[in-house]
Formats: structure tokens, sequence, C-alpha cells
């Protein structure tokens, strides 16, 4: 099996779980979690009137998501929504 590496020659890492992956930021797990959690925004978005913010907290705090999605969504908010503060 081959490791993508980055420019430099670092192999890439999942910025949630640091397992290796060909993906730039995330693992194919944490990946597919985080597709499904932008395309689920709109739907909350238009029911809910929720920022993006919002929204990923109630992500983190709804019983019915999974662990990934819900690490995704910290880190979303630990690093995405810390930055346009």
């Amino acid at each position: 099996m081959f490791t993508k590496k980055a420019a430099g020659g670092k192999t890439l890492k999942c910025k949630v779980c640091n397992r290796e992956t060909d993906k730039v930021d995330f693992c194919i797990f944490h990946f597919k979690a985080y597709q499904s959690v932008a395309n689920s925004y709109d739907v909350w978005k238009k029911a809910l009137g929720l920022s993006w913010e919002e929204y990923l907290s109630e992500i983190q705090k709804n019983s019915l998501t999974g662990e990934w999605a819900k690490e995704v969504a910290k880190y979303l908010i630990d690093n995405e929504v810390a930055k346009s503060v």
C-alpha cells in the first residue's frame, strides 16, 4: 500500500485522529463524516435558522450523531470558527 506524501516528503495525517491518509485534511472516516455534516447543513439552516457554529454545536450535543461526525464538528469549531472570531 502506498502512502501519499505532502510537499516536503511528509506523510499526510488526518487533522482529527492523526491516521495516515491520502486526503488532504481527513482520513476516509472523518472525510465521509465531514461530507455528511456539510451536506446536511442547508436542511438544518432552513428548518431552524442556525448559523454554521450553532449547527456544529448542535451536532456535538445530538445523541443520534455518530462519533466521527461529532469529532469533525469539534475540530471545525476549534479550528474554523475560532479563526473567524
